[in-house]
């Protein structure tokens, strides 16, 4: 047996930080237990730790992914917002394991440009779900398994609808379980003369709200928790609300029952993932390497669910900026088990963190920090105390840029088009209902966190500070497609 850990990486996509049981903000029934049934993610914790701030440096896939691949902020890797640029890295976290002697392997989804960019990936076999990528493995696999006679969305749900159903397919057919059969192959068949660092990366829960019957009957008759809706709400987004809202709108009031069931079919698709990966847990075991693998979960963003009248994602609130991270470590680690977290973190820190437990070098070109640090002193004082993320106009709106600085405890959010700033007191009020910002006892926290902004942006080509002060721009950085060429890319693509 190697020296070095096995690395299971899972990554989830479009998966709230508040949609995993353990977590203590998410929903609970009516005995006060967890609402969203995540067992085997659960257990990761009284063998690891749990992160319960950590967030996404930009809440859609394509520049989510390239801070994760890189450690790496998205204004420095070129993605402040959806781009459709070449990845070319001088250094990516599966291109330095795989240095270091890992057998590196992608199983699902890693959205990279172009399409097959391996990306430091010795093999994948990939889900897209991208209508710019029809032939991705899955497609081709399902299209041979059915004869041709349906594909991923017979059931007539788009990619990016809000429109809720179960799947049309028999649970075995399901993407999830297409997903999870590719790593079980992978872990039957690898090299064991090296370690192994498996990315299994599963689309859902993204749209299309589709489980298998199973996971759909699991919540559709159970009570579910109606949107937040902030105060500020209606001032923001109501002239946007549009009266006969598309299945794919961003901005919407839609009925009570459609969003029941769209959580209801949220949930299920969670807790389906949850289900498929006690199958690669027990693999590990019967193989002998559970005990010899460290475990990683995480979500590339996170989804609205209605949220503020809002779907889908790329908005500084909790719904699409907070994502589930868990840790597990080898039985040989002697790392601090039970942990919980509350620091802020992002997708950034991932990269030095896996190199660390893997005991290969960080690149200078890192900027993310190493969590097992934060791990063995929660309370260490040179540990970022506001964390920075950002999102470009134009995704769905050109006025839905926005920056967010957030503690923990507090979260600043300024839309540099139109000025509009936000302060949240997420320990009073974790559905951001009330805006702090004209509120005279959080002056000195909005004066702080201002502040930091404004050191953040200070000097970037999109002119954000000007004279040391927060400034409107329409600027948009020079990468990012015109509105329209954006628009086109979120009707074709599933992780916008």
């Amino acid at each position: 047996m190697s020296s070095q850990p096995n690395i299971l990486f899972i990554v989830t996509d479009q998966h709230r930080g508040d949609c995993i049981g353990a977590d203590p903000d998410s929903p609970t029934d009516a005995d006060g237990y967890p609402l969203v049934h995540t067992p085997n993610l659960d257990s990761l914790v009284s063998e690891g730790a749990m992160f319960t701030r950590a967030y996404t440096p930009s809440p859609s896939c394509l520049p989510a992914r390239r801070s994760l691949l890189t450690g790496q902020t998205p204004a420095t890797n070129g993605a402040p917002g959806w781009v459709e640029t070449p990845w070319e890295f001088e250094h990516t976290l599966p291109g330095e394991l795989r240095k270091a002697g890992y057998q590196t392997k992608l199983v699902g989804k890693i959205h990279s440009v172009p399409i097959r960019n391996h990306v430091g990936f010795e093999s994948m076999e990939q889900h897209e779900a991208l209508f710019s990528h029809p032939d991705d493995d899955y497609t081709r696999w399902l299209k041979r398994e059915s004869d041709g006679r349906f594909d991923e969305l017979s059931h007539g749900l788009g990619r990016n609808s809000w429109d809720p159903r179960p799947s049309h397919l028999p649970e075995h057919l399901h993407p999830t379980n297409w997903t999870t059969d590719r790593a079980l192959e992978f872990l039957d068949q690898r090299d064991e003369t090296r370690p192994f660092f498996l990315n299994l990366s599963y689309v859902r829960p993204h749209t299309p709200f589709d489980p298998p019957q199973a996971y759909w009957d699991m919540y559709v008759d159970r009570d579910t928790p109606t949107p937040y809706v902030g105060e500020w709400a209606e001032e923001v987004y109501g002239e946007k609300i549009p009266e006969y809202p598309a299945v794919d709108a961003w901005v919407a009031d839609l009925s009570p029952t459609i969003i029941h069931r769209v959580r209801a079919a949220y949930y299920g698709l969670i807790t389906h993932i949850d289900h498929q990966l006690k199958r690669v847990f027990d693999k590990l075991r019967v193989l002998n390497e559970l005990d010899n693998t460290a475990v990683v979960m995480l979500s590339d963003h996170g989804e609205m669910l209605g949220d503020h009248y809002l779907w889908r994602k790329t908005y500084a609130y909790e719904g699409s900026t907070r994502v589930p991270l868990l840790m597990r470590f080898p039985a040989s680690s002697d790392l601090p088990r039970k942990r919980i977290v509350d620091r802020p973190v992002g997708l950034e820190d991932v990269m030095p963190t896996l190199l660390s437990l893997a005991g290969a070098p960080i690149p200078d070109t890192v900027e993310g920090g190493n969590l097992i640090d934060l791990l063995e002193d929660p309370s260490r004082d040179d540990w970022r105390e506001w964390y920075h993320g950002e999102h470009a106009a134009g995704s769905y709106d050109p006025e839905n840029a926005m920056q967010y600085v957030v503690d923990g405890r507090h979260k600043f959010v300024w839309n540099p088009v139109t000025g509009r700033e936000l302060l949240f007191d997420l320990g009073s009020d974790p559905g951001e209902e009330q805006d702090r910002s004209n509120d005279p006892a959080y002056e000195k926290v909005l004066g702080e966190a201002r502040s930091v902004l404004v050191n953040r942006l200070d000097g970037r080509s999109e002119e954000f500070v000007t004279d040391g002060e927060l400034t409107t721009t329409t600027a948009v950085h020079e990468a990012i497609a015109d509105p329209d060429a954006v628009g086109d890319a979120d009707d074709c693509q599933s992780g916008d």
